[in-house]
């Protein structure tokens, strides 16, 4: 619900500033309390001075709005190469990738699997693991990246 109410906040001020809103995530980071991350693209990818203008932005509203509250801090970065994927619609744009999944309950025996993104269905994900495949719930990955290996392979020819 939290992560709505950022969202609902943060998107139309990144965007009036050229980007998109990728994700946000939530750690506890010892000596500096709850940290708020916040992950921004655009088509032609972003660049520190990107990520310093969305930072002011948000530094306003992170002051005045109660939701942000909780948090210690915030930062803003890229998703990176080996990005993080946060929604169904995301998967959607990387099928024929390798993904590495971390999973609430266990599938096959597993809790983390790795394999080629297949399709995407309306609440699953298609994933060839070990030439065979599997379906996996999009409401059991507790945490979705890219494979850092497939993507500089990919990037370098």
């Amino acid at each position: 619900m939290i992560r709505e109410e950022i969202s609902k906040l943060l998107a139309p001020l990144i965007q009036n500033c050229g980007c998109e809103l990728w994700g946000i995530s939530f750690s506890n980071n010892s000596g500096k309390g709850r940290i708020l991350r916040i992950y921004i693209d655009a088509i032609q990818g972003v660049n520190i001075k990107d990520c310093e203008n969305v930072s002011k932005e948000i530094d306003f509203l992170f002051q005045e709005y109660e939701v942000f509250y909780d948090f210690n801090s915030f930062e803003v970065s890229s998703p990176g190469i080996d990005r993080t994927l946060f929604d169904i619609k995301q998967y959607k744009n990387f099928v024929g990738d390798v993904v590495s999944l971390t999973l609430f309950s266990k599938v096959n025996g597993q809790r983390k699997i790795k394999g080629t993104l297949i399709d995407v269905l309306d609440k699953r994900l298609c994933m060839k693991i070990e030439k065979k495949e599997l379906l996996v719930d999009f409401k059991n990955i507790e945490k979705g990246k890219l494979d850092l290996e497939d993507q500089l392979n990919k990037k370098n020819g």
